[in-house]
Formats: C-alpha cells, structure tokens, sequence
C-alpha cells in the first residue's frame, strides 16, 4: 500500500538523517578545533581552506535537516523525485568541497611532515567518504536504482581493494606529472577552486571557466590539451558542450573528461556517445583523476604526432609530385606515378625541335661558374616558357642546347607550326637577354620511340631516326635562323616562304635538302 511504503519510508529516512548529522557533525567539530589551532600559528591559506570545509559542512546540515527533516516528510506523501534530485545532486556539491579540500591539505600535511595534522584532516575525509556511501544508500531507498554495495561510487568492495592493492608495487602507485594545459569547467566556484588546485598540484597548467559558454570562448581562443567537463551547469549543460565541441572541426580532437555528481549509467553512457574520454563522478579519487587525465594528454599527443606525420608524408607526396612534373612531361609523370612505370611507346610524325646557342662554348671558358650558370637558367627557363606557351614537350637540355617535341603526347594539329613559331620567339628572347645571344633551330618530322631510361637521374627519352636528323638539321642550320628538313618543310610550305640551303649528310640517311623559314605568307 502506498501510505505504508511512505511510513516506512520516513522511519528510515528519519534515521538517515542522525547518521549524516552524526557524520556531518565530525567534519564541524573537527574543522573546528583545527582552526582554533591554527589560529595561534598564522596559517591564512590553512585557514581559509579550512573555513571552505567548515562552510560546505554546515551548509550540507542545513541541505539534509530541510531535506529528511519533520517538515519535509511529515507534510503529506514524500516526493520522491524531488528527494532523489537532492541526493543525485545538490547535497553532494558541499560534500565534494568538503572531500576535494581535505585531500589537498591532507597531501600539504605530509609533505610538511605534520603527521598529527593529517590525522586529523583524516577524520574530515573518512567522514566525508561515510556520507558518500550514505547519500548512495539513501538514493538506493528512494529510486530503488542505485547499487548499495560500493560499485555504484566507482570503488570496489573492501576486500576486493586490499587484495588489489597487494598487486600494485609502489612504482606503479608513482604516476608521471602531468603536463599540458587543461581547461576546467564548472558553474561552482568551490568546485572549480578545489579541481584547478588539484590538477594544477600535478604539473599541468590550469584555466577555468565557470559556464559552457564561456567555456566554448575560450576553447576557441587559446589551444588545450584536455577539458574537465561538469555535467550539470544552469546555462548550457557538459551534454550541450560536449555536443558542441564534437561538432566544431577546430576542437573535436580536444579530449574531454566529465565530471559530476550523477552516478547513473545512462548518463556515463550518454557522455561516451557524445565523444567524452572518460567520465569520473565526485567525489573523485586524485590518483584516479591523474591516471585518467594523463592518459588523454597522451592520447591527444599522440593523435597530434599522427596528424604532423600525416602532413609531413602529405608534403612529402607533393614534393615527389613536383619533382617528377619538373622531370617529365605531366602525361608521363601521371603514367609513372599511377604504375610505378612507363611503357615504351612509338610516336608517328612527331615534331623535333632542337636548340642551340652560338658561341656559348666559348664564352664559358673565360667566365667564373656562377655567371654561367646564371646566364644559362634564365636562357633554359625562358625557353622551357615558349616551348610550354606552344604546346611543345621539353624533353631535355643539353649544356645550352635545349631539346623539345610537338605533337608527342599531346593532339596537336600542326607541330611543324608549332615548333616553328616557338624557335622564331626563342630566337628573338635569346637577343633580349644580357648579354644577347643567337640561337640556331633545327626541326624535322617523324616516327620516334620515347621511354624512360635509367635507374638513377633517369629521365625520359627520345629516340630513333628522326630525333638524330633534327640535330643535324639545327648543326648544319645559320644563327639567328630556323631551318627544317624538307620533310618538315612540306607541312607549312603552303603557309611560309623559305630558302633552300643545299643538301646536307646525314648519317643513316644520306643526303637532305634543308630549307631556312624566311616569313610567314
């Protein structure tokens, strides 16, 4: 019957009551007496934590005497979810102040060597864990969700503990300090003292926010390595912060661990899915909080080194992609990057065109290397311009000859044109350059092989008849001139006035007719 649930509910809950009273009243006095003592050795920051600790406990009394007292359960039916809100929430904000500032002063006792001290501070804490399995317990009577034996609080069993202890050497006990900068987020200021003080005592470095707004500005403004996330905050809640981080590009890598109150599966569970890293409930354990703190840094250091291999493999990649474009025509640095080869082919009625500069030879020998070089890079760059403005291949230079193809692995409907507008146009920027030289230009037309030869500062190739004939046609050419071959010639014949130079030998062929371009008609 639901009037005598409510009965015997209030008979247990009233008893609940004397023993967190009970409880609560070891934290005051104790509090007490130590800053009774303190007050004759001057200790303002002892004091002021201990004038914290004082605050939450008496703040927790009044919280479970309007909570459990005549007042709340003698009114009528209990409300049992507004009851448990108190338990899952509100009373355990003071209870973390009181556990989080024990513990620091605890760890600022024993390195002081104040054994007695710690003892004392001790008592705050064991008082502090009581209430803890108290208000779980509490909750357990209420909701009937709750575990009542040790695990719904994250800590195992008595037993299980000393025989997991017995395990642990002490040099696994000793973590690592941390190291990164770590964003707390937490709407109470307590809060925020006791876990920025707590972390930032581990080596890391601490910011703090006190909403979820606030919290995304400053994510945004500055770089973090990890963030502890209060679930329950009035403006926008650790679930809506979470969600939010997850979906901005710039800080979905920052891990987050949450942090609350709420010792719910279904929440932990909701944080997992939203992308948390971890999820502790306070009261939390130190060592716990290190251990899990650390191994988000590292795992975002490591996600971090991954992401710099990452690009410098992807630069990497575009630098093999340049050099092999700066090697080979595109077509065949396409081939050679998708099939780690290029196959030999043979080119019918290609256009070769090969350039020469007069007296170049000569003039190196009287002239110190840099200068040569110089000069020749802004003759060769100009050059591999024009060859590319009229669609022509560079295929090679050659000391200051130059070596380029129409109509090879590009469509080109007239590469004799082709290659006579771009031997009049490299002619006349080889006169522009300081000091000015000549160039001679021979072309021929005809079937060719092209492969990539070489194992080492390979490139690729042309050979064959005609490759051999446009560089006698160029030697046996005048300076300043663009000379063809009567094969050649015969494709623009029709187009441009020329002059017969005689014929010439030509090893493998015999004789040629050569023909100087003169004008276009």
């Amino acid at each position: 019957m639901p009037g005598q649930r409510d009965d015997s509910l209030r008979i247990r809950l009233t008893a609940l009551r004397l023993e967190l009273r009970e409880q609560i009243g070891v934290v005051i006095e104790t509090a007490e007496l130590l800053l009774d003592d303190a007050a004759r050795d001057a200790r303002p920051e002892f004091d002021a934590d201990m004038e914290r600790i004082l605050t939450a406990a008496r703040r927790l009394l009044a919280m479970v005497d309007e909570a459990f007292g005549p007042d709340a359960l003698d009114a009528g039916p209990i409300d049992t979810q507004t009851l448990g809100s108190h338990l899952r929430h509100e009373l355990r904000t003071p209870l973390n102040h009181v556990i989080g500032y024990a513990e620091m002063l605890i760890e600022d006792a024993e390195d002081g060597g104040e054994g007695d001290l710690a003892r004392d501070l001790r008592r705050i804490q064991d008082a502090g864990r009581q209430l803890t399995g108290m208000l779980e317990a509490a909750l357990a009577l209420v909701t009937g969700t709750a575990d009542t034996t040790g695990e719904a609080n994250g800590r195992a069993p008595a037993g299980e503990l000393e025989a997991l202890e017995a395990l642990v050497t002490p040099e696994a006990r000793e973590l690592a300090p941390l190291e990164g900068r770590i964003l707390v987020v937490d709407d109470d200021e307590a809060n925020r003292d006791v876990l920025s003080r707590r972390v930032r005592s581990q080596g890391a470095e601490v910011e703090v926010a006190a909403s979820g707004k606030e919290a995304l500005e400053i994510l945004r403004a500055g770089t973090f390595d990890a963030v502890l996330l209060d679930v329950m905050m009035p403006d926008m809640n650790g679930y809506e912060v979470l969600r939010e981080m997850k979906a901005d590009t710039s800080l979905r890598d920052i891990p987050v661990v949450m942090i609350s109150a709420l010792n719910q599966v279904e929440s932990t569970v909701r944080c997992i899915q939203l992308g948390a890293e971890d999820y502790l409930t306070k009261p939390f354990d130190p060592t716990l909080l290190r251990a899990r703190l650390g191994a988000c840094i590292e795992k975002k250091r490591l996600r971090d080194r991954e992401i710099v291999h990452l690009k410098t493999i992807d630069k990497e990649r575009r630098r093999a992609d340049e050099l092999l474009r700066a090697i080979f025509p595109p077509e065949i640095a396409r081939e050679l990057k998708s099939t780690q080869a290029v196959r030999p082919r043979r080119y019918d009625d290609v256009a070769v065109l090969f350039s020469d500069t007069v007296g170049f030879t000569r003039f190196s020998d009287t002239r110190e290397p840099e200068e040569i070089i110089a000069l020749l890079q802004k003759l060769v760059e100009r050059q591999e311009e024009l060859a590319e403005l009229h669609g022509l291949e560079k295929i090679k230079t050659i000391g200051d000859a130059f070596m380029a193809a129409g109509g090879l692995l590009r469509p080109m409907s007239d590469p004799v044109m082709a290659c006579v507008r771009c031997g009049l146009e490299m002619i006349e920027a080889a006169r522009g350059l300081d000091p000015p030289w000549e160039l001679r230009i021979g072309i021929h037309l005809g079937p060719l092989v092209g492969g990539v030869l070489g194992r080492r500062q390979y490139l690729f190739d042309l050979v064959g008849d005609t490759v051999n004939t446009a560089s006698r046609v160029e030697s046996s050419g005048v300076p300043g001139a663009v000379c063809l071959s009567a094969a050649a010639w015969q494709q623009i014949d029709h187009l441009a006035a020329g002059r017969s130079m005689g014929r010439v030998e030509v090893k493998g062929k015999g004789e040629i007719e050569i023909v100087r371009f003169e004008r276009f008609r």
